[in-house]
């Protein structure tokens, strides 16, 4: 049974389950998942004791966490000859613009660049406002932000904007590095 190493963090758990949802689909494929959240305490999982390597990270102030990106820039060798994936959590995803394509595409290239690593697969999920996991302080400034945009307002509740059936099908994708990767 292959092992995938599944490595992400999450600031306010959002992409914590979106790599929940991917644990799941793999499980189901006969996949064995050792699912970790960074920062890892000391720990520093090496790609090379794994089958396959999906990273996912989501962005805040512009940039995906620190952690992740330090992580794949130790290991981006090692993560070049494996089966390998990244995902990006962004509100931004939720528009269907021009613009925010432009802006998902460009936290990817900047990953790509920060961290010499290519995956052989990447993708940007739509995040979601999660009011009620935030500070006064950020549920304030989220909140004006939302508003000055023409989203949801309504600080009682979450609005999620995630695409689950295409989160599902990115880990089918993944799975599938597995069966086309070299012997």
């Amino acid at each position: 049974m292959p092992t995938v190493l599944l490595l992400h963090a999450s600031t306010h758990g959002h992409t914590s389950r979106i790599a929940a949802r991917i644990a799941d689909v793999l499980a189901a494929e006969g996949i064995r998942v050792d699912a970790r959240t960074a920062p890892l305490g000391g720990a520093d999982p090496s790609p090379r004791n794994y089958d396959a390597v999906i990273v996912g990270a989501s962005i805040h102030a512009g940039h995906h966490q620190k952690a992740i990106v330090a992580w794949a820039r130790r290991h981006h060798t090692t993560l070049a000859a494996r089966p390998s994936a990244f995902f990006s959590v962004c509100l931004t995803a939720a528009d269907d613009t021009e613009e925010s394509r432009a802006a998902t595409r460009r936290y990817l290239d900047e990953f790509v660049e920060a961290t010499g690593w290519t995956p052989a697969r990447a993708t940007t999920f739509a995040g979601a406002i999660q009011y009620r996991e935030y500070d006064f302080a950020t549920r304030l400034l989220v909140r004006l932000l939302m508003r000055k945009g023409g989203h949801p307002t309504d600080t009682s509740r979450d609005h999620d904007y995630t695409d689950w059936d295409a989160v599902e099908q990115f880990a089918r994708e993944c799975a599938g590095l597995l069966t086309t990767a070299p012997a």
